[in-house]
């Protein structure tokens, strides 16, 4: 019996070593732990995951109360007698130019469809001739009622369909065909400037904001 008590005292590792290996597993657990990459998860509140950090604005908020925001018609350069109404909602980068997005109305389920992009006159006059085939003027849309603020009346309105008028658009529709997706390319859209090709039918119905206006400016 002594010596079986022996051997097992030989046997067993010395108390320790014991004590050193389950330090050195618990350290092992923690920098593993410590080291592993978190899954990203939908309501992780670090930016790029989910809601974005304090102060963090999409850019598309700075133009929810611009007072570049206006109803107007756009037909398809290459086919003008399509015609499309679209909402815009601007934002100014800089004196010289301004980007819109557009939609086919107001509410919370209007459709986006395409851009526009707003240019100075010294900008377009500075442009070479390729380049201005794909800009139009605003001055008959203006002047015809075929524009109409959405968020300011009286001398504001006024004001702003003056600067408006004064400025150079390149304006693609992205949702140009399609009822229950976009289908096909963006098309190159262009104003009505009251000559042909560029007017609009006799059978086109506007919404009414366009039609009160248009009527008070003489129905051109």
């Amino acid at each position: 019996m002594r010596g079986k008590l022996e051997f097992l005292s030989k046997s067993r590792p010395p108390l320790a070593v014991v004590f050193a290996s389950l330090i050195g597993v618990v350290v092992g657990i923690f920098l593993t732990s410590a080291t592993r990459p978190t899954p990203a998860r939908a309501d992780d509140a670090k930016p790029g995951h989910g809601q974005p950090a304090s102060g963090v604005k999409a850019p598309i908020e700075e133009i929810m109360h611009c007072p570049l925001a206006f109803a107007g018609v756009h037909l398809l350069k290459e086919l003008p007698e399509y015609p499309q109404v679209a909402y815009h909602y601007c934002k100014t980068l800089n004196d010289d130019i301004s980007q819109c997005v557009l939609y086919d109305g107001t509410g919370p389920n209007a459709k986006l469809i395409g851009i526009e992009y707003l240019v100075t006159d010294a900008i377009y006059q500075k442009m070479p001739a390729e380049e201005k085939l794909y800009w139009h003027d605003h001055k008959y849309e203006v002047d015809s009622g075929l524009l109409k603020s959405m968020t300011q009346t009286g001398e504001d309105e006024k004001k702003t369909l003056a600067t408006i008028r004064t400025l150079w658009g390149k304006v693609y529709h992205t949702w140009a065909t399609g009822k229950t997706y976009p289908s096909g390319p963006p098309r190159l859209f262009w104003a009505v400037t009251g000559e042909e090709p560029y007017v609009l039918s006799p059978d086109v119905r506007l919404p009414i904001e366009l039609e009160e206006l248009r009527a008070k400016k003489g129905r051109k």
